[in-house]
């Protein structure tokens, strides 16, 4: 009798200690990536978009054809304000004179840009060739160029913050592009690079070509011609923005102070609009890390940047194949090669 009631202990003891030892395997939780936030089909539109904003900068103040400056600028200043643009306006001062006189008239046309709530910005005393000239003799030029310029920002509160190289041309030579960034850092000057370089110039000269003719409907020719080859182009830089950075960037545009531009400004705007534009200034432009980008080209051309960081860049010879190019008829009127 007591070793069956002791064997019976002993089974129990044993059930106990399995059922102590054995444990229930847990069910798998499903893991769950640290701070990720939903993307929606509008977030990834918006990484992958054209770029969303420009500045406007216009170089040759107070203007390329002085019969009719005043009304440029006024076209100009009226359109700038009306799509409220924060433009800036590059100045040639030996323009500003008239038979070896300082022309007040045009030198209050600086004035307008200033009072209209734009910038004013270096561009050499009278359009010099870096390429053709010495370092001494291109910055003199450049020291020459800024004595009205400055004395009308000091009315406004203001100071000159930028120059543009006339022609785009930074040193043909190492020695000179370094002594030229050197010279311009020394005077408290930023360089202001462009992104999207065109030969809008070229059809300036067609358009002043067809004004001269009294051929309207050429100019309207013209004119239409400019603002889809600006497009053209405009696209094409989008692209190598994207290739170069993996994204779209803050893009500066060259165009000058022409009648074309007079004329056509506003559709230029608008076709920048249309694709999703905004107008900015020079300053939040070069925020842009992208302007931060190495440029180690030194040569005679006178290049948007985005070809002079993918030179640096060594990036294949494809990246630049397929820029739109100015019409033949636009170069036939104008009487210049592209």
């Amino acid at each position: 009798m007591f070793c069956s009631a002791f064997r019976m202990y002993l089974i129990i003891c044993l059930s106990l200690f399995l059922a102590c030892s054995t444990t229930t395997p847990k069910p798998k939780v499903k893991e769950i990536p640290e701070a990720v936030v939903p993307t929606s089909e509008s977030n990834v539109k918006e990484e992958t978009k054209g770029p969303s904003s420009i500045a406007i900068t216009i170089d040759d103040l107070p203007g390329i054809s002085l019969d009719n400056y005043q009304e440029v600028t006024d076209k100009l200043l009226t359109t700038l304000q009306n799509y409220q643009v924060p433009a800036i306006g590059f100045v040639n001062e030996n323009k500003l004179f008239s038979k070896n006189k300082l022309d007040a008239a045009r030198l209050n046309l600086l004035d307008d840009w200033l009072a209209a709530g734009m910038e004013l910005g270096n561009h050499t005393y009278s359009h010099p060739d870096y390429n053709r000239l010495t370092f001494e003799e291109f910055t003199a030029n450049i020291i020459k160029g800024e004595f009205y310029t400055k004395r009308l920002h000091e009315k406004y509160g203001q100071t000159m913050r930028y120059f543009r190289h006339p022609f785009l041309h930074t040193g043909n030579t190492p020695e000179k592009k370094t002594q030229l960034e050197e010279f311009l850092a020394d005077r408290n000057y930023e360089i202001a690079p462009v992104t999207i370089d065109n030969s809008e110039w070229i059809f300036a000269k067609a358009y002043h070509v067809s004004m001269r003719a009294k051929d309207p409907a050429q100019m309207a020719k013209v004119g239409e011609s400019y603002i889809t080859y600006m497009e053209a182009k405009t696209a094409f830089y989008e692209n190598n923005a994207q290739q170069l950075f993996g994204r779209p960037i803050k893009h500066t545009l060259l165009i000058h102070a022409n009648a074309l531009n007079g004329d056509y400004l506003d559709e230029l705007l608008e076709m920048y609009q249309n694709r999703g534009y905004e107008f900015i200034s020079l300053e939040t432009a070069l925020a842009d890390t992208a302007y931060d980008s190495e440029d180690a080209y030194a040569g005679r051309g006178g290049i948007t940047w985005l070809h002079r960081w993918a030179m640096t860049k060594k990036v294949d010879k494809v990246f630049y194949k397929g820029e739109p190019t100015c019409p033949e008829f636009i170069q036939e009127i104008a009487g210049i090669k592209e």
